[in-house]
């Protein structure tokens, strides 16, 4: 194994474990949310946390499914549906993110600074 071949595995496990966090993260949100409309992520009020939680896990998951195809453990029969699904995770994730963050800046807005 190669310096550049160490480097690139250490990279991939690397994103796969805050892909992961991140979904993990996105399981805590939600389950948080069902007792409070609001909740604290990242030391700040989140006044939509499901519309949160289902941008992070797009994002989580599309990171998951392309460190998958670009380190080969899909196999090849996979690699065009993979890539169609990728391109819909990234679209949904972006989506969801941009009105997330419409709706908070109009509830931190109303509500005032915190």
């Amino acid at each position: 194994m190669t310096t550049y071949e160490a480097g690139a595995t250490a990279v991939d496990i690397l994103l796969a474990s805050a892909a992961v966090a991140v979904v993990g993260r996105a399981a805590w949100v939600v389950i948080s949310s069902r007792r409070a409309s609001t909740v604290r992520l990242f030391g700040r009020t989140v006044h939509h946390p499901l519309l949160w939680a289902a941008g992070a896990a797009c994002m989580g998951f599309y990171a998951l499914l392309g460190l998958g195809n670009l380190t080969e453990v899909t196999p090849s029969t996979w690699r065009t549906p993979s890539r169609w699904i990728s391109a819909v995770l990234l679209l949904a994730a972006l989506a969801l993110m941009v009105t997330y963050g419409v709706l908070e800046s109009r509830a931190r807005r109303r509500i005032g600074r915190e």
